[in-house]
């Protein structure tokens, strides 16, 4: 897990927590409707805010499981508890090779996964960051780095997810483009 990540899951926790400790101030004594917030519930006010927390805590969980451990076809890449399951190792199949570097080696494609690297997003969303793109060139290259196994399409929702694969590949290109800078300067 990256450095940004665990710092992205410390500021959730705390925000959570936060609303945790602002929902029991609202079911505690009087005054607390001076705020704009009542909640009558009939004493049970403990039970509702664990169930809110439970289900606000699940929705982050998926959102974030949803984001960052999906692989190429829509699976996922690490379960609960296990490692993630690893082939054996094979040769190089060099015509999938090709087709990602071949995905990579398009600036707007470069663009959209860097869009991606932040969560999933709908073609509008990405059209609104990359208007200088065609929608129907935006599809097309959500295409070439969906084949690519590069991104996914959610079947129910329709968000454009970066996969694990892809996440790797952008960083491995932004990590050789560094070197290639690093050797010009010398």
């Amino acid at each position: 897990m990256s450095e940004d990540l665990r710092e992205e899951m410390k500021k959730l926790k705390e925000e959570v927590a936060g609303l945790k400790d602002m929902l029991k101030e609202v079911g505690q004594g009087e005054g607390h409707h001076k705020r704009g917030l009542y909640i009558d519930i009939g004493g049970q006010v403990q039970d509702y805010m664990d169930d809110v927390m439970q289900s606000v805590a699940e929705g982050v969980k998926g959102e974030l499981e949803k984001s960052i451990f999906i692989g190429p076809g829509g699976t996922r890449i690490i379960t609960r508890g296990r490692q993630p399951y690893r082939e054996p190792e094979q040769p190089v199949d060099l015509a999938q090779t090709a087709r990602v570097m071949s995905a990579l080696g398009h600036e707007h494609r470069l663009r959209l996964l860097n869009e991606l690297i932040t969560g999933g997003k709908y073609i509008n969303e990405l059209q609104e960051k990359l208007s200088e793109i065609t929608t129907s060139t935006l599809s097309s290259h959500l295409n070439v780095l969906e084949e690519a196994g590069l991104v996914v399409q959610e079947k129910m929702r329709g968000r454009y997810l970066i996969t694990m694969p892809g996440r790797t590949a952008y960083k491995m290109a932004a990590k050789i483009t560094s070197f290639v800078k690093q050797g010009e300067e010398q």
